[in-house]
This record gives C-alpha cells, structure tokens and sequence, in this order.
C-alpha cells in the first residue's frame, strides 16, 4: 500500500529547489559519472552562494556602516541583520549537510517508520498536504517581498535600488543603475528562496517527527480491540521500540534546527523592530511599491518565527499526549506483568519531549510571544531615541 516517497511527500519540490540552490546536498557521486560532474556537485554551492549571497550581504553591512544617520542605516538595517541570519543557516546546513540528508533518508525509508493501515496512511498524507500548501503560501508572500519591491522603484521618476547595498561604482544613471539593479535582483532572489527553503526543511523535521509521534499515540489507542494477551503484549514492545526510535530521531532533529532556530529568534526582535522604524519612513504615496513590500516583509518575518515555534510546540503536544493515550489502552483487562511494563513506560513519558534552541530556551509559542513583545519594546526604545 505505502510507497516510501509518500511518507515525505510534502517535501519533494523543495528538496529539489534547495539543490538548484546549492542549500542541500546532491545525491552520492558514484565511479561511472564524469569528473566534472563531481567536481560541480562538491562545488556548486560555493559558486552560487559567495557572489550572490556572501558577498550581497557584505555590501549591504558596508551601507550600514557608511550610513550617515540613524535613518539611512535603518533603510538597510532591517535586510542587512535578516541576511546575517540566513548566514547562520547556510553554514549550518553546509556543516552538517551529511547528517540531515541522513535523517531525511531514515524519515522516507526507515522500515520501522512504515505506515501499516489505510487509516494512517490516509491521515499522514492529509498532513502532508497541509504541510506543502504552507510551503507554498510561505514561499508566495516571501517572494511577493522581493518582487513588489523589485517592481516597485521602476515607476520612480529618481533612480532608486530595491534594497540598499553599497555599490562601488557611479550607479546614479541611466547605465549604471540597471548593473546596479541586476545584482540587486539577482541577490534578493538567490537569498530569499535560500532562506524559505532552509526555514521550511528545520520546519518539516519537527513537522514529521511530531506525526511520529502522534502515530505512536494513534497504535496505543487501537490496543484497545485488541483482546488477544499475546498479541497486545507483541505490539506493546513493538511501540515501545518505534518510541525509542522517534526519541533518538529527536535528538538528532534538535541538533539540525537549534542553531539556525537560535539566530532566528535572537535576530527577529530587532529585525520586526527596524522594519517597524523603516515602515514609518516609507510613504504609501511617495512608494506604493515600497510601502507594500515592507507590509509584506514584516508578515514574512512574524511568520518566519511563528512557523518554528509552532512545529516546535507540536513535538512538545503530541509527545506529552502519549499519556493520555496509554489509558486508553485495553489496561484493565491485562494480566500483572503487561501492566508493569505499561507503568514503567509511563514514568518514561514523565521525561518532556522538548527541541531546545541551543542550550537557552526551549522552541514553541511561549517564546514566539515573547520575542513579539520584545520586539515591540526595541520599537517604542528606538522611536523615542530617534526624536
């Protein structure tokens, strides 16, 4: 009934976006492919990323710095320290590109993870689903943020760039300003997707993790038509495995998505909050197009940090509903030793199922309202020290 592609069905347009975008790794290079050919897939990602990303966000630090006043920087601020972010999350995976293509094979062919009824197999691609149309509407609005903005300052009468980076040369012209505004668009696209793409991948990890174990929950409650001694007894260890699979999948989950997860919320609170600033500088008149991808931007980034913390949350729910499911179980009716071992297991499920952000706080809603009301507090901060 299952093919191993559907268990990650949600991810596999976006896996292979993150290719094109030298942001995961290729398939294993084997003898018979060309020499070339290996060499690009060891170094493409270098190629793409140290002019159109590294180098991007070392012009626009470079405007900040050069900026002469408190609003001119925070007109580049507010990408500049999004980018810095996106750094964190391209070194990350490029470090550990090795152990997150492993756990994406383990998550899409692990025999242990095989879905075995209709009715799961029927739920987790109905999950799958919302998954990838959040994908795609993440995607939207974040692309939306580059293009309006792109699109936008061509219909001013001054020559104007997107978004603001030092450009090294005279660019205020009618030559030098489409060079200007090519890389511009060139680097904006490049980051952008790299940065939907690698929040999306932490995300599905937590995503498929947390629908493991909400299926360890879903086979708990079905012991419960189960009258056969033997038979509850084979399919209550047979759980107790898949859970200590799922527990050491956590881990290996949390390490992939903690430091990317850390720079993210650390950096938002400062980022909504010069976006905030930027946003009371651009007028809807003077630069619709502006004005719109600002709108637009700060959504993305509210977004952006939701996201995490809701996945996050997610593990954290379903891995403590498994309590609650236990006593659904058919445990009255079990002979002494079955009830041991169901007790037992229970003082384990008293251990919190939790992804930590470094070693700092753990992810989920609680820390998205703080950095949300930490961010409106840099706000207030930074308007009463721009009058």
């Amino acid at each position: 009934m299952e093919q191993h592609k559907d268990r990650t069905s949600a991810v596999h347009l976006f896996l292979w976006i993150m290719c094109i975008f030298g942001v995961w790794p290729w398939s294993p290079s084997n003898r018979n492919e060309l020499r070339i050919l290996v060499f690009v897939k060891q170094n493409y990602r270098y190629l793409l990323h140290l002019p159109c990303t590294f180098a991007f966000i070392g012009l626009m630090w470079l405007e900040a710095f050069v900026s002469s006043n408190l609003e001119q920087a925070g007109q580049v601020l507010y990408m500049s320290i999004t980018e810095v972010a996106l750094i964190v999350k391209i070194v990350n995976i490029w470090h550990r590109r090795t152990a997150a293509w492993q756990l994406m094979q383990q998550l899409q062919y692990g025999p242990e993870y095989e879905l075995r009824s209709q009715e799961e197999f029927s739920s987790w691609q109905r999950e799958q689903w919302m998954f990838k149309w959040c994908f795609y509407l993440y995607s939207l609005v974040s692309l939306g943020v580059v293009y309006s903005g792109c699109i936008g300052v061509l219909f001013l009468k001054e020559y104007v760039l997107p978004f603001a980076y030092f450009v090294p040369f005279e660019w205020r012209n009618s030559h030098g300003y489409w060079y200007a505004y090519g890389y511009c668009f060139a680097g904006m696209t490049v980051t952008c997707i790299s940065n939907v793409t690698l929040d999306m991948i932490g995300c599905y990890f937590m995503f498929h993790i947390s629908l493991l174990y909400h299926l360890l929950g879903f086979r708990l409650r079905a012991l419960k038509d189960v009258d056969n001694e033997h038979k509850f007894a084979y399919e209550l260890r047979l759980i107790f495995k898949l859970h200590h699979r799922i527990r050491s999948l956590t881990i290996e989950c949390q390490r992939l998505v903690s430091p990317y997860i850390l720079s993210q919320i650390i950096l938002s609170a400062f980022i909504i909050c010069f976006s905030g600033y930027r946003l009371q500088h651009v007028g809807i008149r003077a630069n619709p197009g502006q004005f719109i991808s600002m709108l637009q931007f700060v959504s993305v980034m509210i977004l952006q940090i939701f996201l995490p913390c809701y996945y996050g949350n997610q593990v954290t729910f379903h891995a403590h509903q498994l309590t609650n499911e236990v006593y659904n179980t058919n445990w009255l009716q079990c002979p002494p030793h079955t009830r041991k071992l169901l007790n037992a297991y229970m003082e384990h499920l008293k251990r919190p199922v939790k992804i930590r952000a470094g070693f700092f706080f753990d992810v989920g809603l609680p820390i998205f309202v703080k950095t949300i009301n930490n961010a409106y507090s840099f706000f207030a901060l930074l308007l009463n020290a721009s009058k």
